[in-house]
């Protein structure tokens, strides 16, 4: 309870006080202070056991005023007003004569010592003196102004006295003053109290001077300026520390989703890897097979045009006898013309059931079995070895586009008339630009150049000529594709081995990349993927279609010459009767001379 002197100091006096038990009594003085409903001198009990009793006798300057006793409510509060009697005489002395006691413990026979507390105030001075019984003899008495502490104690019948306590205590430390029994706590008296609690609080009846506003308000209102500032200031810090937080915390996840997301994003799939690794050897195969196309032009354009060492340098003479050896040796069916071909093909007839060159038969006039069946022809035009591919190649070409040779023209001939020699190369580049076609598609078919050799996993067959050192497979994209129709399933290695080719041409690799793997069950599977791999994939077929397409545009602008020859040639016998008939025209209007 907060005591106001007459000079505007505020002091409060708590007692805790429990019948043999600890006992706490806490004065303080104060500026600040909180309101109370009373407003004149009077003394709080507070904190004591519910049922308990007190008995009182209150003194004036000597002279008894007021007895009685009262019960503490339910809460073990109980106060004292002294208000009116010094209202009276605001500069007379009070002593309070307490006996507390708990009347039903002892009823009932329990163990209940009563407390005795003599309490005198000077209301002038602000003295405050104390004496009482009831503690356990030598108990702990402790005293403290807010900056050092002292003890003192108990006498051994458990009395206790202090005389003018405030009077050490100068204006500045006035602040504070406690006075504990048996250990309490002096530093926070903020905590619940095990025991009773006794508080005086000296009253001004004006409470209207100047120094008693300033005494109560100035220095509470500076405190607690101070203190809100400085609790401002820390909830500021606080505020701030939360905003870095939540930054940091923002970008940290931030990091994080980019993180997840870059994961997500650039980690490649089987699918793109698989297109990547067939591809890796398509561009090189296609210069090769260029390279074999202008060898193979070459060449049908030497034999048409007789060049020197060819077979038909020499006219039909030296041609047909090549070409009749040729096919009684490689390419008779003796069961051909109803089986009188005996006479015709000794030697394939002498080979019997078991001849290795039946597979040979006709194939200088199949063009399904000389090429349109095979993806890839085992044949490399830009190399000093003849094959059987090369040689069924040239033949089916000879049979196509130049079954019979030019006549081999004398020098004479030449000089008399050179419209023959004239019409006989617009035939050959007609033929040329015929069998350009076939030649196209020869040399998409030929082999592909070998590779580097690798130990990588996958790469099917080992068929590097020269062989490396070791069994290694050759570093390309077919090998790969090799051991793709592998796990797709169907063919043994022998079957694919034929079915693509030693090493598969141009023809072959697009076969497989534009058919084949679309055929695979995985590729669909591995559609469920993350939307950024799915776009690659996408991106890596429409790359696929756009080769194949260009493919297809080179075709149809062949497609489109040949065409316009047909039409030349169709339009050719027109041209020339239209001719003749102009130029007969034209002598017939000639004036003659008789």
């Amino acid at each position: 309870m907060t005591l106001k002197g007459p000079k505007g100091r505020r002091k409060l006096l708590v007692l805790a006080a429990c019948a043999g038990l600890a006992l706490s009594a806490v004065w303080g003085m104060s500026t600040g202070g909180t309101e109370q409903s009373l407003q004149g001198t009077h003394i709080s009990l507070s904190s004591f056991e519910p049922g308990s009793s007190l008995t009182y006798e209150l003194f004036q300057d000597g002279q008894i005023v007021e007895k009685g006793r009262k019960d503490m409510d339910d809460k073990g509060r109980l106060t004292l007003d002294a208000t009116r009697y010094l209202d009276e005489n605001p500069e007379s002395k009070l002593t309070y004569n307490l006996k507390i006691e708990n009347l039903q413990k002892q009823a009932k026979g329990e163990a209940s010592d009563p407390l005795n507390l003599l309490l005198k105030i000077d209301n002038a001075s602000g003295h405050v003196g104390y004496a009482g019984a009831g503690l356990d003899q030598f108990s702990d008495i402790l005293l403290s102004d807010g900056q050092q502490t002292t003890k003192s104690k108990a006498d051994w019948t458990g009395g206790f006295a202090g005389e003018k306590l405030f009077d050490r205590l100068d204006d500045k430390n006035r602040n504070l003053l406690k006075l504990a029994f048996r250990g309490h706590d002096l530093e926070n008296d903020i905590l619940p109290r095990e025991d009773g609690v006794v508080e005086v609080f000296f009253g001004d009846p004006s409470g209207s001077s100047l120094g008693a506003v300033q005494s109560r308000w100035t220095r509470a209102l500076a405190m607690m300026t101070e203190q809100l500032s400085a609790v401002m200031m820390q909830q500021a810090m606080i505020v701030g520390a939360f905003f870095d937080a939540k930054f940091q915390l923002e970008s940290q996840r931030k990091m994080q989703e980019l993180m997840a997301r870059a994961h997500k994003d650039y980690h490649p799939s089987e699918q793109i890897c698989r297109f990547g690794t067939f591809v890796k050897s398509l561009a090189h195969t296609e210069r090769a097979f260029e390279l074999d196309m202008r060898a193979l032009n070459r060449a049908l354009l030497n034999q048409m045009l007789g060049t020197d060492p060819d077979s038909s340098a020499e006219g039909p003479s030296s041609e047909f006898p090549t070409r009749i050896a040729q096919f009684t040796t490689k390419y008779c069916d003796p069961h051909d013309n109803n089986n009188s071909l005996d006479l015709m093909c000794p030697t394939t007839v002498a080979l019997g059931a078991g001849n290795p060159l039946k597979d040979r038969f006709n194939k200088d006039i199949d063009f399904y079995r000389t090429v349109d069946s095979k993806l890839t022809l085992d044949a490399n035009f830009a190399d000093n070895t003849i094959t059987n591919d090369e040689e069924d190649v040239f033949a089916l070409a000879n049979n196509l586009y130049f079954p019979d040779v030019f006549e081999t023209i004398e020098y004479e001939d030449v000089g008399e008339s050179d419209l023959s020699h004239y019409n006989s190369r617009s035939y050959a580049a007609t033929i040329a630009a015929a069998q350009n076609s076939y030649v196209n598609i020869i040399g998409m078919k030929t082999s592909a150049p070998p590779g580097l050799a690798t130990p990588a996993v996958g790469a099917w067959p080992p068929n590097i000529v020269p062989p490396p050192v070791v069994n290694y497979a050759e570093d390309t994209g077919w090998t790969f594709m090799k051991a793709f129709l592998r796990e797709l399933g169907g063919l043994t290695d022998p079957e694919i081995h034929a079915y693509l080719g030693e090493r598969p041409s141009y023809f072959a690799q697009m076969e497989v990349l534009s058919k084949k793997v679309f055929q695979s069950p995985h590729f669909f599977t591995n559609l469920y993927d993350k939307p950024v791999n799915v776009d690659r994939i996408g991106a890596a077929i429409d790359a696929i279609a756009l080769m194949n397409m260009r493919d297809r545009f080179d075709s149809s602008l062949r497609r489109e010459m040949l065409t316009s020859l047909l039409v030349e040639q169709s339009l050719k016998p027109h041209v020339e009767n239209l001719s003749v008939q102009i130029f007969k025209a034209i002598q017939d209007e000639q004036p003659t001379l008789e």
